[in-house]
């Protein structure tokens, strides 16, 4: 008899047992989750953007540093090269004012997206516009034959622009989120 297998009774899946976890949340329940996760969004979403703004100024004010210096990158002090010093890159003070500006452009994606300036509604230009500026440095730099110290930062520009905008991406996804978990809102009569 020990070979014979157990009979099980069968169940109905309507039928809910004790360690069943199935919950049907009525309305008031599904809002209150909802609105609980917007307010977690929006807190979220201001500490992303104050985030943001402040590693865009730091590096603003690394860049404005720069262009009152002797045109030697910042990454030449924490990281002297091997060889002797190399001059600075060509149109160094031009480029300079490139990358604030980009740094610019990069912080009007984190302020609100009406910001005015001279009754004149402020823009930012977009991602793609900004990479390839952004790309401009860089490509001088290699092709200059500058030291990996050099390159690497005339890339901040282009890596803080890249930030900004997968930081804007993911808020965009996450808002996009909420929206289709409220069109899922079903309506569950006695629950």
């Amino acid at each position: 008899m020990d070979a014979l297998r157990r009979r099980n009774p069968f169940k109905y899946s309507s039928e809910y047992s004790e360690s069943d976890d199935t919950h049907i949340m009525d309305e008031q329940e599904q809002s209150e989750i909802i609105d609980n996760l917007k307010s977690r969004n929006a807190t979220s979403n201001s500490h992303n953007h104050t985030t943001l703004q402040i590693m865009l100024a730091l590096s603003f004010l690394l860049h404005v540093i720069y262009i009152f210096s002797d045109y030697d990158s910042p990454l030449v002090v924490i990281f002297p090269p091997a060889g002797r010093p190399e001059p600075p890159l060509y149109l160094s003070p031009a480029l300079t004012l490139l990358a604030i500006l980009l740094h610019a452009n990069a912080a009007l994606f984190t302020l609100p997206r009406n910001f005015v300036l001279a009754r004149r509604r402020i823009t930012p230009l977009p991602y793609n516009v900004a990479f390839g500026l952004a790309a401009i440095s860089p490509t001088i730099s290699v092709l200059s034959g500058k030291t990996w110290q050099t390159t690497v930062w005339w890339c901040t520009a282009a890596l803080l622009t890249w930030i900004v905008h997968a930081a804007n991406r993911w808020i965009l996804l996450e808002q996009e989120s909420i929206y289709e978990l409220e069109r899922m809102k079903y309506i569950a009569a006695g629950a």
